[in-house]
């Protein structure tokens, strides 16, 4: 199955061997993890962003000020938790549930989120489709999710293409699956930033410039899925969802040069 262009595979193996290849030069390493700090910080501002696009640039105007570092705090401290609790083979769907609750605790006492029970004026962001109904989520969807996950996960080995396709994966489907009420949009990006850096890899930063044409491959990735038939299916990769797959992957070469600027 192949979702990504040769062309593409080809630069992440060559930056990622590089910067692997690097790790034994202390003052390389200690450059390469400032950046990489620095793109998850600015991952996670784009990431509120998104989902906010009324926000006023820039964020000294005062009314903005608190709600804006209150929404990127809270994303910031659900990817540090995710970081120490993320475990391969051991995936499971109350991880994304921690996240999601991390994100917005003020939707969901004790920190950790409840699925959906309602379909009416449950929508994606940017998307034309409707989520699956509740019981079909609870049922159905997270159990497949959870499994082909976790498989996909603990078959990447070193191989940088596999932990990306698994990382894109996770975003994927927790979007179109949409299993929170609120929060879907942060909760999957911020998993798939907790798995790229499980395995050491940068997070792609999608600038809120660019939210349009995320939500475009975004679209495209469900439409086919949904034309597919989904979980019937899955195992067939589909145009609407190598463009999406390759928007990350193409976003996380851009980050894997910045990174790549403390060898150069």
């Amino acid at each position: 199955m192949c979702y990504l262009p040769q062309y593409l595979e080809k630069e992440i193996r060559n930056k990622v061997e590089l910067i692997r290849d690097s790790k034994s030069r202390s003052l390389s390493l200690f450059c390469q993890k400032r950046n990489k700090r620095a793109i998850e910080k600015n991952a996670q501002i784009h990431s509120f962003r998104i989902e906010n696009p009324k926000i006023i640039v820039p964020y000294s105007v005062p009314k903005n000020k608190r709600c804006i570092k209150k929404g990127i705090k809270n994303i910031s401290g659900a990817f540090r938790w995710g970081k120490q609790n993320f475990n391969p083979k051991k995936f499971n769907e109350s991880f994304i549930r921690n996240v999601a609750g991390k994100i917005c605790p003020n939707v969901w006492e004790g920190g950790i989120a409840d699925y959906r029970r309602v379909t009416y004026g449950v929508t994606i962001s940017g998307s034309e489709f409707t989520p699956s109904y509740p019981q079909k989520v609870v049922d159905i969807e997270i159990p497949f999710f959870e499994n082909s996950l976790r498989e996909k996960l603990t078959s990447c080995n070193e191989d940088p293409i596999k932990q990306i396709l698994a990382a894109a994966y996770a975003h994927f489907h927790i979007a179109r699956i949409h299993p929170f009420e609120d929060c879907n949009g942060r909760t999957a990006r911020t998993t798939q930033d907790i798995i790229l850096d499980h395995y050491g890899l940068p997070a792609p930063v999608i600038e809120a410039g660019e939210r349009d044409i995320y939500y475009k491959c975004l679209e495209a990735a469900v439409g086919d899925w949904k034309d597919k038939e989904g979980i019937k299916a899955a195992e067939n990769a589909t145009k609407g969802e190598g463009m999406f797959y390759s928007f990350i992957a193409g976003k996380v070469n851009v980050s894997l040069d910045k990174v790549l600027d403390c060898i150069r």
